[in-house]
């Protein structure tokens, strides 16, 4: 049982249907007991990298080197996280989702943090979600049906207290991490590629593909 844990959600892959758009959408539940660890991580990467991969100031899977992902996914490797992912495969989204994109995001975060929650004894739980372009509204929205996720799967007797936090994911070291971890199950799923996904296989609590 832990007093607090930190959980950081990101997607990779997009919401698309057109011929160019990916095969699948993929979002992954970071949990980790230790956050500033992973600020530590993102500050050693930076003094390591950031004058040579061209990286920038936020670390992101799709604009990152092998060195640079092998470095950050090691690192999580030695500290106290464990994840869970989610994925659909668009072809078999029901067409009730496919129009309202939104909802379709939502649908698998739910699920995602859902299983986490099943999974993760804790007595507090902050969770952490890029902010992407949403309203005031609809980050309201989402934060109280990511709450109720949690309340209602929690595998425990008492649930958490739970927050939740929209946060630009450039001011985020957890938020950029949860970046690299989701694009390693998409790039496992979509390509065949699990190269980066076994450098922390035994940090995975839970995955499916939801359709």
């Amino acid at each position: 049982m832990y007093d607090y844990v930190e959980v950081y959600m990101d997607e990779s892959g997009d919401l698309g249907f057109s011929s160019r758009s990916s095969e699948n959408f993929v979002i992954i539940a970071l949990a980790t007991a230790e956050p500033h660890k992973l600020i530590r991580i993102v500050r050693k990467a930076h003094r390591k990298f950031s004058l040579v991969d061209g990286a920038g100031s936020e670390f992101k899977f799709n604009r990152s080197r092998e060195p640079l992902r092998s470095f950050l996914l090691d690192g999580i490797v030695k500290t106290d996280s464990w994840f869970v992912w989610g994925s659909v495969a668009k072809a078999r989204i029901p067409l009730r989702l496919r129009s309202d994109k939104e909802e379709l995001w939502q649908y698998v975060a739910a699920r995602t943090v859902a299983e986490l929650s099943n999974r993760t004894h804790t007595k507090a739980m902050h969770i952490v979600v890029d902010r992407r372009s949403l309203t005031k509204i609809v980050r309201h929205c989402l934060s109280e049906r990511l709450r109720w996720e949690v309340e209602r799967n929690y595998g425990g007797l008492f649930p958490p207290s739970v927050t939740v936090s929209h946060i630009d994911s450039a001011m985020s070291a957890g938020l950029q991490i949860a970046d690299l971890v989701a694009g390693a199950v998409f790039l496992s799923l979509e390509r065949g590629d699990p190269s980066y996904l076994r450098q922390i296989e035994g940090k995975i609590s839970h995955g499916e593909m939801y359709w």
